[in-house]
Protein backbone atom coordinates (compact mmCIF):
# COMPACT_ATOMS: atom_id res chain seq x y z
CA UNK A 1 0.00 0.00 0.00
CA UNK A 2 2.91 2.32 0.77
CA UNK A 3 4.37 1.84 -2.74
CA UNK A 4 0.97 2.31 -4.37
CA UNK A 5 0.43 5.56 -2.45
CA UNK A 6 3.92 6.77 -3.37
CA UNK A 7 3.25 6.15 -7.04
CA UNK A 8 -0.04 8.07 -6.90
CA UNK A 9 1.44 10.97 -4.94
CA UNK A 10 4.36 11.38 -7.32
CA UNK A 11 2.33 11.32 -10.53
CA UNK A 12 2.48 14.52 -12.53
CA UNK A 13 -1.01 15.82 -13.13
CA UNK A 14 -1.64 19.13 -14.90
CA UNK A 15 -3.64 21.52 -12.72
CA UNK A 16 -6.03 21.97 -15.63
CA UNK A 17 -6.94 18.25 -15.53
CA UNK A 18 -8.15 17.41 -12.02
CA UNK A 19 -9.32 13.87 -11.42
CA UNK A 20 -8.31 10.58 -9.86
CA UNK A 21 -4.75 9.26 -9.92
CA UNK A 22 -4.41 5.49 -9.51
CA UNK A 23 -1.31 3.96 -7.98
CA UNK A 24 -0.88 0.20 -7.66
CA UNK A 25 1.93 -2.11 -6.62
CA UNK A 26 2.10 -5.91 -6.52
CA UNK A 27 4.28 -8.45 -4.76
CA UNK A 28 4.23 -12.17 -3.95
CA UNK A 29 4.39 -13.79 -0.53
CA UNK A 30 6.04 -17.20 -0.75
CA UNK A 31 7.52 -19.36 1.99
CA UNK A 32 7.65 -16.52 4.48
CA UNK A 33 9.24 -13.89 2.28
CA UNK A 34 8.25 -11.11 -0.05
CA UNK A 35 9.07 -11.47 -3.74
CA UNK A 36 8.99 -8.52 -6.11
CA UNK A 37 10.29 -8.11 -9.63
CA UNK A 38 13.39 -10.15 -10.45
CA UNK A 39 16.55 -8.14 -11.01
CA UNK A 40 17.98 -10.51 -13.59
CA UNK A 41 16.92 -13.34 -15.88
CA UNK A 42 18.78 -15.78 -13.63
CA UNK A 43 16.76 -14.57 -10.64
CA UNK A 44 13.52 -14.91 -12.65
CA UNK A 45 14.47 -18.53 -13.45
CA UNK A 46 15.10 -19.23 -9.75
CA UNK A 47 11.77 -17.66 -8.79
CA UNK A 48 9.69 -19.65 -11.25
CA UNK A 49 11.49 -22.91 -10.55
CA UNK A 50 10.81 -22.46 -6.83
CA UNK A 51 7.11 -21.70 -7.46
CA UNK A 52 6.48 -24.85 -9.56
CA UNK A 53 3.92 -27.18 -8.03
CA UNK A 54 3.32 -24.84 -5.07
CA UNK A 55 1.01 -22.03 -4.08
CA UNK A 56 1.79 -18.46 -3.10
CA UNK A 57 -0.11 -15.27 -2.28
CA UNK A 58 -0.21 -12.23 -4.55
CA UNK A 59 -0.89 -8.88 -2.87
CA UNK A 60 -1.74 -5.71 -4.77
CA UNK A 61 -1.89 -2.39 -2.99
CA UNK A 62 -4.11 0.30 -4.49
CA UNK A 63 -4.19 4.03 -3.89
CA UNK A 64 -6.76 6.39 -5.37
CA UNK A 65 -5.86 10.05 -5.03
CA UNK A 66 -8.46 12.72 -5.80
CA UNK A 67 -6.41 15.61 -7.15
CA UNK A 68 -9.27 18.03 -6.56
CA UNK A 69 -9.44 17.46 -2.81
CA UNK A 70 -6.22 15.61 -1.94
CA UNK A 71 -8.30 12.78 -0.48
CA UNK A 72 -6.78 9.29 -0.70
CA UNK A 73 -8.27 5.82 -0.49
CA UNK A 74 -5.60 3.19 0.15
CA UNK A 75 -6.33 -0.53 0.37
CA UNK A 76 -5.12 -3.93 -0.79
CA UNK A 77 -6.37 -7.28 -1.98
CA UNK A 78 -4.79 -10.70 -2.09
CA UNK A 79 -5.31 -13.85 -4.12
CA UNK A 80 -3.73 -17.27 -3.86
CA UNK A 81 -2.07 -18.68 -6.98
CA UNK A 82 -1.32 -22.37 -7.44
CA UNK A 83 1.35 -23.28 -10.00
CA UNK A 84 1.52 -26.50 -11.95
CA UNK A 85 4.69 -28.56 -12.03
CA UNK A 86 5.94 -27.32 -15.37
CA UNK A 87 9.22 -28.01 -17.12
CA UNK A 88 11.92 -25.55 -18.01
CA UNK A 89 10.67 -25.54 -21.62
CA UNK A 90 7.42 -23.83 -20.62
CA UNK A 91 9.30 -21.24 -18.58
CA UNK A 92 11.71 -20.57 -21.47
CA UNK A 93 8.81 -20.14 -23.92
CA UNK A 94 7.11 -17.71 -21.55
CA UNK A 95 10.33 -15.70 -21.18
CA UNK A 96 10.53 -15.45 -24.98
CA UNK A 97 7.09 -13.80 -25.04
CA UNK A 98 6.90 -11.91 -21.72
CA UNK A 99 9.52 -9.73 -20.02
CA UNK A 100 9.91 -11.43 -16.63
CA UNK A 101 11.90 -8.49 -15.25
CA UNK A 102 8.79 -6.31 -15.42
CA UNK A 103 6.57 -8.66 -13.40
CA UNK A 104 6.40 -9.47 -9.69
CA UNK A 105 7.50 -13.09 -9.40
CA UNK A 106 8.68 -13.08 -13.02
CA UNK A 107 5.36 -14.12 -14.56
CA UNK A 108 2.20 -12.60 -16.04
CA UNK A 109 -1.02 -14.50 -15.35
CA UNK A 110 -2.78 -12.72 -18.23
CA UNK A 111 -0.18 -14.15 -20.62
CA UNK A 112 -0.24 -17.75 -19.36
CA UNK A 113 -0.44 -19.68 -22.62
CA UNK A 114 1.98 -22.24 -21.21
CA UNK A 115 -0.19 -23.59 -18.40
CA UNK A 116 1.94 -22.41 -15.48
CA UNK A 117 -1.12 -21.51 -13.41
CA UNK A 118 -3.25 -24.37 -12.11
CA UNK A 119 -5.68 -22.30 -10.05
CA UNK A 120 -6.37 -18.80 -8.76
CA UNK A 121 -8.23 -18.55 -5.47
CA UNK A 122 -9.46 -15.00 -5.41
CA UNK A 123 -9.63 -12.18 -7.92
CA UNK A 124 -7.53 -12.68 -11.06
CA UNK A 125 -7.35 -8.89 -11.44
CA UNK A 126 -5.43 -8.70 -8.16
CA UNK A 127 -2.83 -11.06 -9.63
CA UNK A 128 -2.70 -8.99 -12.83
CA UNK A 129 -1.99 -5.92 -10.69
CA UNK A 130 -5.22 -3.91 -10.60
CA UNK A 131 -7.91 -5.13 -8.19
CA UNK A 132 -10.96 -3.89 -10.07
CA UNK A 133 -13.42 -4.47 -7.19
CA UNK A 134 -11.31 -2.25 -4.93
CA UNK A 135 -10.97 0.30 -7.71
CA UNK A 136 -14.74 0.52 -8.16
CA UNK A 137 -15.34 0.75 -4.40
CA UNK A 138 -12.68 3.42 -4.01
CA UNK A 139 -14.14 5.50 -6.82
CA UNK A 140 -17.56 5.17 -5.21
CA UNK A 141 -16.12 6.21 -1.83
CA UNK A 142 -14.57 9.27 -3.47
CA UNK A 143 -17.92 10.00 -5.13
CA UNK A 144 -16.26 9.87 -8.52
CA UNK A 145 -18.65 8.88 -11.30
CA UNK A 146 -17.23 6.56 -13.91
Amino acid sequence: MRNAAGKARHARVPASRPGIVIGADTFLWFQGRMIGKPRSLAEAWRMLRSLRGKSHWVYTGLCLLDTRTGTERVSYDRSEVVFRKVGDEAIAEMFDAVDPLDKAGGYAVQEDRWGLIKEIRGDKNTVIGLPVKLLRQGLKDLEFNC
